[in-house]
């Protein structure tokens, strides 16, 4: 090992080897997908405060009491679904996607029939209320009508103001009364 060469070359690998591990402990790390670490893990603000809320007014809540009679084991009820839970979207055009995902992002049905073996939406049901839709109201709906016309998914609108029987009801929704 008398060759100049030769060390320079093996000392300049040496620090190289040592510099990298040094650079590689000593740099800020980024988070992965793994489980977060105790400093990486996320804090709730200390003035917010959270509880919890009901998903349903007394009218949804005996709707969707009744709409359960209604479908039986026909169709599994889901409530206050967003939208984009409930279709495939696909684009080419990756812009065009996000488009419609940000138009879409936080609007919700207010209950899916889900079809139990396909486990695909099979009617969307929204209530009216009893006042005329407003303006915002009118336009929301014209976007869920193209939506699910699209997606082959049916949309029913009904008074959510009415009071129905479990045979009404399911007239209301096209289902056969079952044998």
């Amino acid at each position: 090992m008398d060759d100049p060469l030769l060390l320079t070359m093996a000392g300049g690998t040496l620090l190289l080897g040592l510099g990298l591990w040094f650079w590689s402990r000593t740099r800020p790390r980024r988070a992965t997908t793994e489980s977060p670490t105790q400093d990486q893990a996320f804090s709730l603000p200390p003035n917010l405060t959270l509880a919890p809320q009901p998903l349903f007014t007394e009218t949804e809540a005996a709707f969707y009491n009744l709409l359960r009679l209604s479908v039986q084991d026909r169709f599994l009820v889901f409530a206050q679904v967003p939208v984009w839970c409930l279709i495939d979207i696909r684009a080419q055009d990756r812009q065009a996607r996000a488009a419609f995902l940000n138009q879409v992002a936080f609007k919700r049905v207010d209950f899916a029939l889900v079809h139990p073996g396909s486990l695909a939406a099979a009617k969307i049901i929204e209530l009216r209320g009893a006042t005329p839709p407003s303006p915002q109201r009118q336009t929301r709906d014209r976007l869920l009508d193209a939506i699910f016309r699209r997606a082959g998914i049916e949309l029913i609108r009904l008074d959510g103001q009415a009071t129905y029987t479990v045979p009404a009801l399911a007239a209301q929704l096209g289902l056969e009364p079952e044998e």
